[in-house]
């Protein structure tokens, strides 16, 4: 081939495929966020049913949506009710199918995909701490977030405060096809 028509073919092919991988990108971003959607629409439903059952448990207004994270990423954001888990779940299997340790940093929550990574913040002292969500639950009255004991310890709850209002931002794992 010529050298003359060879850098407009190579430049050619470079943008085909740029946009070609922008794109599939475009794509796959639309259907995560879809994806984003529809957890935040099944966790809203649930809080909503949660907060009519709160009665002296209603330490902040419920409320779920979607934001854009730091990073780009679409996560839902959920402001409720968190408690942790008593020492008799300690050893027992979770939904996740992993045997429930009390000193990691994991959660139960009714409706967030097993395996999200959430971000709970205690609204009262700000702190936080970053949780896998491997069970489900709580079955506690009004509780929208069971943190394992070191996760609440972390952010401030223990057994004199048994329970604090949280905000929580869940990254959601893709879906698997």
């Amino acid at each position: 081939m010529n050298t003359a028509l060879r850098a407009p073919v190579f430049r050619a092919a470079v943008a085909a495929s740029v946009l070609w991988l922008c794109g599939a990108g475009a794509a796959d971003y639309e259907e995560a966020s879809q994806n984003v959607d529809a957890v935040a629409e099944k966790v809203e439903k649930r809080a909503e049913r949660t907060e009519r059952a709160e009665g002296k448990h209603d330490l902040v207004k419920d409320a779920v949506r979607t934001k854009t994270a730091t990073g780009g990423e679409k996560v839902v954001e959920q402001v409720g009710e968190a408690s942790y888990y008593g020492k008799g779940f300690h050893g027992k299997k979770t939904a996740g199918g992993e045997k429930f340790d009390q000193e990691d940093l994991t959660a139960a929550h009714p409706t967030l995909p097993l395996g999200s990574e959430a971000k709970v913040t205690n609204l009262e002292t700000g702190g936080s701490v970053e949780v896998e969500i491997n069970d489900r639950g709580p079955y506690a009255k009004g509780r929208d977030i069971d943190l394992s004991k070191a996760a609440a310890k972390e952010i401030g709850i223990d057994k004199k405060n048994g329970e604090a209002p949280v905000k929580i931002e869940a990254s959601v794992p893709k879906e698997k096809k």
